[in-house]
C-alpha cells in the first residue's frame, strides 16, 4: 500500500491522527487535526506536541510523552485540544513510540479522540442522579409533612406545620402561605417559617404599586395552577428591583403553589430556596400534590369544626342571581319555585339534589332540567297537582360549591330567577376565602346577612329518647324485631316473611311498621337539613 493510499484511509478517521518526530516536530497527520483546530497544513507542520495543549496539563502531557520514548507502552491522557483560536475541546490522547530497525527511536504517533459527546452525557447522569437524590429527598420531605398533617387540628397549625418543615430543611429557606384578600385584592401572609430578609414582604408592596405586574403567588392563586421561577437574578417575572433584592438576599429560584380542594381554592403555599433552577417539573409535580393534599387538610380540618356541635357555628344568608346556579336558571325559565330538601352524593363524583317543585308541572321542569348542561338526569319521585319532588343527577352546582368549602347548606330556595341560600360554617372560618372561591364559578353571589349561633350538644341518649317517644309501640317492636333478627345485615340472616310470621303479623304490615320507623329514624338523623 503506498503512502497516498495510507492519507487517504487516515483522513476517513473520525479521530485525529499524528505523527512526532524524535524532536517532538509535527511531521504527519490527517485532516481530522487541521478540521478541528483550523491551523492549515503549512502551519501544522513542524509544531510542537505541547502547542495544542493548555498550559494547566502542559506538565501532565510532557511527561506522559517522556514515558512512550522511553518505554515500550502506549500511553493515554485526558486533556483538551486547543484550537487556533484559543478554544479548548475535550479530547482523550494515546501515543505509541515509534522506532527504526536498528532500535533508534524515531518518535511517536496517535490518536486523539473528542470527548465532548462523552462529557456531556456524564454530566447529564450526574445531573439526573442530582435530581433523583433531591427528588427523593423532596418526597421524604413531603411525607414527613404530610405524617404531620394528621395531627393537626386546625387550619392555622397546618399552614404552620408545612411552613415549618419546608424551611426548616436544607433545601429551602424560606415557606409562606398566603390567601386572598378580596377587599384588596391581593395576596396576604398568614405563616411563614425562615429568613427570607422580608423579600416576600417586598414583592408585595411592588404588586400592590406596580399596576401592570403580578406576583407569581396571584398568578398561582388566579390560575390554580404552579408557577416557578427558575433564577430570580435573570427572570423577566420579577422586576429588576427584586432580581437585586433576590441577589442580595442569596434566593436563587422559587415556586408558587396553589391549596386547593374541589373548587375551593384556600391560598397559596410560597417557597425560595437559595439553588438556581431547584424546581423541576418532577419536583414541582410533588408540590402540586402537597398543595392538594394541604387543601384536602384544611377542607377536612374546616369540616371538623362544624360536626363538633358543641362550638358555635356563624350562619350566612346568600342571594344568588348567576344563571350558572342551576336553580336559579331552571326558576327563571319555568317562572316555579323550587326548594332543595336535600342532597346526596354519588359513588361516581356527582350529586343526587331532591329538589321540591311548586307552582308549576314537575314533568314540564324534568323535561327542561335535561336540557340544563349540569344536569344529567332528572326523574320524578311523586306529583301532586302542581307540586312533586325531582332527583336531579348534577355534576356540578353552587350548593357542591358551598359543600365543598366545608359549608353546611341549611336551606337553598329559588323563584323567578333568585335563589336564597342559608349555610352554616364553623366559628372563625374565614369569610373572604369562602366568598372568594363561590364567586369564582359564581359571581352575581351577595351576603345578605351574617349571624352567630350557640349550638346545643345533643347527647347519644337525648338522641335515642327523643326517637323513642316518636316511635309507637308495635312500630319500636317490629323494627327491634327485625334488627335482632338480622333483617338489616347483609346478607340479610333473615326476610321480612320469617320475622312477620313470627310476629304473628302480616308481612305488609310488618312493613309498613318498618317503613314509618325507618323514616322517623332517618328525620332524626339528618334532622331535615338539605345536606
Amino acid at each position: 500500500m503506498d503512502k497516498s493510499t495510507v492519507r487517504a484511509v487516515l483522513d476517513t478517521l473520525p479521530d485525529v491522527f499524528y505523527v512526532f518526530d524524535a524532536n517532538g516536530r509535527l511531521v504527519e497527520w490527517n485532516d481530522r487535526l487541521t478540521t478541528v483546530t483550523d491551523y492549515d497544513d503549512d502551519e501544522l507542520r513542524g509544531m510542537a506536541p505541547l502547542d495544542f495543549i493548555p498550559e494547566a496539563d502542559a506538565e501532565m502531557i510532557a511527561e506522559a510523552i517522556d514515558m512512550v520514548l522511553s518505554g515500550t507502552s502506549a500511553e493515554t491522557r485526558q486533556s483538551a485540544l486547543v484550537t487556533k483560536d484559543g478554544d479548548h475541546v475535550p479530547y482523550e490522547f494515546n501515543a505509541t513510540r515509534i522506532t527504526t530497525e536498528d532500535g533508534t527511536v524515531a518518535g511517536f504517533a496517535g490518536t486523539g479522540r473528542n470527548l465532548s459527546k462523552r462529557r456531556k452525557r456524564e454530566r447529564e447522569l450526574r445531573q439526573q442522579r442530582d435530581e433523583l437524590e433531591t427528588l427523593n429527598r423532596i418526597n421524604e420531605l413531603v411525607r414527613e409533612v404530610i405524617h404531620e398533617l394528621v395531627d393537626a387540628a386546625t387550619r392555622e397549625e397546618i399552614e404552620e406545620v408545612v411552613c415549618s418543615r419546608l424551611a426548616d430543611s436544607d433545601l429551602y429557606r424560606f415557606a409562606w402561605v398566603g390567601e386572598h384578600d378580596i377587599v384588596e385584592d391581593s395576596i396576604i401572609s398568614r405563616a411563614h417559617a425562615g429568613d427570607d430578609g422580608a423579600f416576600h414582604e417586598l414583592v408585595g408592596e411592588v404588586e400592590a404599586t406596580n399596576n401592570v405586574w403580578e406576583r407569581p403567588a396571584t398568578t398561582a392563586f388566579r390560575t390554580e395552577r404552579h408557577v416557578v421561577v427558575r433564577d430570580f437574578s435573570e427572570t423577566p417575572a420579577l422586576t429588576e428591583r427584586l432580581r437585586k433584592e433576590g441577589r442580595e438576599q442569596g434566593l436563587r429560584s422559587g415556586i408558587a403553589v396553589p391549596l386547593s380542594y374541589g373548587e375551593t381554592t384556600y391560598g397559596v403555599l410560597v417557597v425560595y430556596a437559595t439553588r438556581a433552577n431547584a424546581f423541576s417539573e418532577r419536583e414541582a409535580a410533588g408540590f402540586d400534590v402537597l398543595g392538594e393534599l394541604v387543601g384536602f387538610a384544611i377542607n377536612a380540618a374546616e369540616s371538623k369544626k362544624l360536626l363538633a356541635t358543641d362550638r358555635p357555628v356563624v350562619e350566612l344568608a346568600f342571594r344568588v342571581t348567576d344563571d350558572e346556579a342551576l336553580l336559579v336558571d331552571l326558576s327563571r325559565r319555568i317562572d316555579c319555585t323550587l326548594t332543595l330538601d336535600g342532597t346526596v352524593p354519588a359513588s361516581d363524583g356527582r350529586y343526587l339534589y331532591y329538589v321540591r317543585v311548586e307552582d308549576a308541572s314537575p314533568e314540564r321542569v324534568a323535561e327542561t332540567a335535561t336540557t340544563v348542561p349540569k344536569i344529567d338526569e332528572a326523574r320524578i319521585v311523586w306529583v301532586h297537582d302542581h307540586e312533586g319532588l325531582l332527583v336531579l343527577t348534577v355534576s356540578s352546582s353552587l350548593v357542591e360549591s358551598f359543600i365543598e368549602s366545608s359549608a353546611k347548606v341549611q336551606t337553598a330556595r329559588a323563584h323567578d330567577g333568585r335563589e336564597d341560600i342559608v349555610v352554616e360554617v364553623p366559628k372563625g372560618t374565614d369569610i373572604r376565602t369562602l366568598m372568594s372561591s363561590i364567586r369564582s364559578s359564581h359571581p352575581d353571589t351577595e351576603l345578605l346577612a351574617k349571624h352567630d349561633l350557640e349550638r346545643t350538644e345533643r347527647s347519644e341518649q337525648d338522641f335515642r329518647d327523643a326517637l323513642s317517644t316518636e316511635l309507637t309501640t308495635r312500630q319500636r317492636s317490629a323494627f327491634r324485631a327485625a334488627y335482632l333478627a338480622g333483617y338489616y345485615d347483609w346478607p340479610r340472616e333473615s326476610t321480612a316473611e320469617q320475622i312477620a310470621e313470627s310476629m304473628g303479623i302480616a308481612p305488609a304490615t310488618l312493613h309498613q311498621h318498618l317503613r314509618k320507623a325507618e323514616r322517623k329514624l332517618a328525620s332524626s338523623f339528618f334532622d331535615e337539613s338539605p345536606d
